[in-house]
């Protein structure tokens, strides 16, 4: 029985060995990488103090004209006139109806701790003032703006009629989106 003593504190050792030198195979590889690593950054550094000393030309810019006759322009320009007419008059009826909230709010503030006579007061007020602002808001949303986006779509018709007839090929071929 001794011998299986023998055999195991064998084994044990050789173990131990291929261990050792598993450990050793490890911390060179380990080495190497680290050598390689820091090598790598030198190169990356250099190629950066490089670049920077000698930047790259940039690429040239092409532009090509773009040739508008006076026809395109007159035809873009109408449209564009009865747009910002229909803004302008947005504008306005906005600050109407504004206007009319706003005098429609006023007597809410005499509403808290008001007497009965205050109170029928400030109902009577409101009750005058909503006609202007019903009256102010169906304006608003009667304007052209508020139906859509035709004095757009015009202009981009024309834009690409013309374009067609110049044989030059359009890259935005969809419609405007509507206002909401």
């Amino acid at each position: 029985m001794e011998w299986v003593g023998w055999l195991m504190a064998f084994l044990a050792a050789l173990g131990a060995v291929w261990l050792l030198r598993a450990y050793r195979a490890e911390r060179s590889r380990a080495a190497e990488l680290l050598y390689e690593k820091m090598d790598l950054e030198n190169e990356l550094d250099s190629l950066h103090a490089e670049r920077v000393a000698n930047p790259p030309e940039p690429a040239p810019v092409v532009v090509e004209p773009v040739v508008v006759t006076s026809n395109v322009a007159e035809e873009a320009a109408v449209p564009l006139r009865e747009l910002a007419g229909q803004i302008d008059e947005f504008r306005a009826r906005s600050r109407s109806y504004d206007a009319a909230v706003e005098q429609c709010l006023q007597p809410l503030e005499l509403m808290v701790g008001a007497d009965a006579q205050t109170l029928a007061a400030a109902l009577a007020h409101i009750d005058k003032a909503r006609k202007p602002l019903f009256a102010a808001r169906i304006a608003l949303l009667k304007t052209p703006l508020q139906k859509g986006n035709a004095a757009l779509a015009a202009v981009h018709d024309a834009l690409q009629d013309e374009s067609a007839q110049a044989d030059t090929p359009v890259e935005d071929t969809q419609q405007p989106a509507p206002l909401a």
